[in-house]
C-alpha cells in the first residue's frame, strides 16, 4: 500500500523537474540579475518570479516612472517584457497593455556621477506568437537597444500609452527580464515587436533621445545631445569694495566638466562660506550610516556651510555644506576636519528626530525648495514613516528635512519633501 501511494509521488517529482527544466531552456542569453522592481508603492516582486499566473498593473497616473528596475552596475543591450497578462488567451484579451513605453537607462558617467538617455518604443499586441524569432522568447518580447550601455544602475519604464482590454483594468505586465545580450545590429530583420518609433519597415531603426520629442530621420546610430540645464545660475557681479573668493570657472560642456564654484551672494541659502582643506566626501545625513552622494570639488575651493550635527559614534562634527555641481544646486554632509572652519560659527542642527507618517506620495530633493536636485529614483511613499529633523521655509513653502530607508538602495538617507506630505501628529502603528 505505501509503495502505491509513493508512485503517484515520484510521477509529480518527475514532472515538476521537466518543467523546471523547460523553464530553463526557454530563458534569454546572457540574463542580468535584477536586484529589484519598484513602483510608487514600493517593490515589486512578480516582475521577476518568472510566472504568467503573477502580474503588475498600473493602477494611477503621477509624476516620474512607473516602474524602476534596479541593477548592480551592469551592461544592458537588451530587455524582454511580457506585455499583458500572459496566462491565458482570455486573461490577454481582459486586461490592457502597455503600447508605447519610454525606456531611461541610468549608468555611472565617471566615478561620482550618473547620467542617462531616453528611447521609446512601441510594443507589439501579440498573445505568444506561434513562431518564435529573435524578438520573441516564451511571450517576452524584446526591446533591443542601439548599443550596449555598460555601468547601468536602473531602468526606468514609463508607460505612455496602452491598449485597452475590454476588462478596462490598467495596463498590464506579467514579467520583466534585462540581458547583456546583442545590440541592435545594421542586418535587415523584419523585427516583429518592440521597434522604437518612428516603425520602419525590414530595417532596423535606432531609438532617438527623449529630449528630441521630434520626429527623426531613422539612422543605424543616433548621436546623444546632452540637454542644456533646465534652469540656470545667474552669476552676480560682486561690490567693488568686494573681492571674490573664488574664480568663475566656464564649465566644458562634456561628462568631464570641472565643477562650478560660485561665490554665497549666490546661495539660496545664507550660511558661512569655507575653504576645502580636501575633496568633499559626501554623505546624505551626519553619518556613515547615510548614503553616499559622491565627492565633490577639490581642496582650495569653497562651499556654504549652513549648520552643522554632530555624530556621536564616531566622536565628529558633520557639516552641512550646500554646492552647485553641474548647474544644480545640492546640500550634503561632510566631515568638518574637511573644511577650514570653526564649527562654533554655524548653527548645530536638532538631534531629536520626530517620527511622521507620509500623506503622499512625494519625490525627495537634495535641498529645501524645487530649484534643488531631485533624487533620480527616490520616493516617499504613502503610509511609509518618516523622521522630521528640521524645517525651512523656501518662497513661501515649508519644508521638511527627513530621514528614511530608500528600499531602491537599500540605505538609510536624508531629504527634503514640502512639510504638507507629513502628517501632523506622531507616526504609530
Amino acid at each position: 500500500m505505501k509503495k502505491t501511494r509513493l508512485l503517484p509521488l515520484l510521477v509529480l517529482l518527475l514532472a515538476c523537474l521537466c518543467a523546471g527544466s523547460a523553464l530553463a531552456q526557454s530563458g534569454i542569453a546572457g540574463q542580468v540579475y535584477i536586484a529589484s522592481v519598484t513602483d510608487r508603492n514600493g517593490p515589486v516582486s512578480s516582475l521577476t518570479d518568472g510566472s504568467t499566473a503573477t502580474t503588475w498593473t498600473k493602477t494611477a497616473s503621477g509624476y516620474g516612472a512607473d516602474l524602476t528596475i534596479n541593477l548592480y552596475s551592469a551592461t544592458v543591450g537588451e530587455i524582454w517584457i511580457r506585455s499583458g497578462h500572459c496566462y491565458s488567451q482570455n486573461y490577454f484579451n481582459h486586461y490592457d497593455r502597455p503600447s508605447v513605453v519610454a525606456v531611461t537607462l541610468w549608468y555611472s558617467a565617471n566615478r561620482y556621477t550618473t547620467t542617462s538617455v531616453t528611447y521609446r518604443y512601441r510594443l507589439s499586441d501579440s498573445f505568444r506568437p506561434g513562431t518564435y524569432s529573435a524578438s520573441w522568447n516564451d511571450g517576452y518580447q524584446r526591446i533591443l537597444l542601439p548599443e550596449r550601455i555598460s555601468g547601468v544602475t536602473s531602468i526606468e519604464l514609463t508607460i505612455e500609452s496602452s491598449r485597452q482590454g475590454y476588462g478596462s483594468t490598467g495596463a498590464t505586465i506579467t514579467d520583466i527580464i534585462v540581458a547583456s545580450g546583442s545590440h541592435a545590429t545594421a542586418t535587415p530583420r523584419a523585427y516583429a515587436t518592440a521597434t522604437p518609433r518612428p516603425y520602419v519597415e525590414y530595417v532596423t531603426p535606432s531609438p532617438t533621445p527623449y529630449v528630441h520629442r521630434v520626429t527623426p530621420t531613422p539612422t543605424y546610430r543616433v548621436e546623444i545631445i546632452t540637454p542644456t540645464p533646465t534652469r540656470g545660475v545667474v552669476l552676480l557681479t560682486p561690490e567693488p569694495t568686494r573681492t571674490p573668493l573664488v574664480e568663475l570657472i566656464t564649465p566644458v560642456p562634456q561628462v568631464t566638466n570641472p565643477p562650478i564654484v560660485i561665490p554665497s551672494t549666490d546661495y539660496p541659502t545664507e550660511g558661512v562660506m569655507a575653504e576645502l582643506l580636501k575633496t568633499a566626501a559626501t554623505r546624505s545625513g551626519p553619518s556613515n550610516d547615510y548614503d553616499e552622494p559622491g565627492s565633490f570639488y577639490s581642496a582650495g575651493d569653497y562651499v556654504n556651510v549652513v549648520s552643522k550635527a554632530w555624530d556621536p559614534e564616531n566622536d565628529i562634527w558633520w557639516f552641512q555644506i550646500e554646492l552647485n555641481y553641474r548647474g544644480e544646486w545640492m546640500r550634503a554632509y561632510t566631515p568638518a576636519n574637511r573644511i577650514d572652519l570653526d564649527p562654533s560659527l554655524v548653527p548645530t542642527e536638532n538631534d531629536d528626530g520626530d517620527a511622521r507618517e507620509v500623506l503622499l506620495d512625494h519625490r525627495v530633493y537634495f535641498g529645501p525648495g524645487y530649484e534643488y536636485k531631485m533624487y533620480k529614483v527616490s520616493m516617499l511613499y504613502k503610509g511609509s514613516r518618516a523622521v522630521i529633523y528640521g524645517y525651512e521655509e523656501k518662497d513661501g513653502m515649508l519644508w521638511a528635512q527627513v530621514h528614511y530607508h530608500d528600499y531602491a538602495i537599500g540605505e538609510d538617507r536624508r531629504g527634503w519633501v514640502p512639510a504638507e506630505v507629513l502628517s501632523e501628529w506622531p507616526f504609530s502603528w
